[in-house]
């Protein structure tokens, strides 16, 4: 097991979210377990390319957001969750995102039925 990361400085996203979308993707998937210690923050930014400013916000709020947990001097691990609080994170995130569309589904005047469609033809 080993965390996946890949920067797209090109991206609207910014850095830090790329971060913190991935490593809670990986988390809410199963492909990184709890206990699993993630690279140093300096290591990380020398290896990727980037500003230890944005690993450490992303760090920050996967901390903050339950994902993982920081221990002084020991570094940063993912937290140990079950399979039922790793589903509802994954549906907490998928609500976050479709919530946004909702609105703009709404104004265009989108039946929950032209919605359903939609979502199952580009799935």
């Amino acid at each position: 097991m080993e965390v996946q990361l890949s920067i797209l400085n090109t991206s609207d996203t910014p850095i830090y979210r790329q971060l913190y979308d991935q490593i809670a993707f990986q988390v809410i998937r199963g492909e990184l377990s709890g206990g699993y210690c993630l690279p140093p923050i300096r290591a990380l930014a020398g290896q990727l390319g980037i500003s230890v400013i944005s690993i450490k916000r992303a760090w920050e709020e996967l901390e903050r957001d339950g994902y993982i947990n920081t221990m002084v001097g020991r570094g940063c691990f993912v937290a140990y969750l079950s399979y039922e609080e790793r589903i509802e994170k994954r549906n907490s995130l998928a609500l976050e995102e479709f919530s946004g569309c909702a609105a703009t589904f709404r104004a265009l005047g989108m039946s929950p039925e032209d919605v359903l469609r939609l979502v199952k033809e580009n799935y």
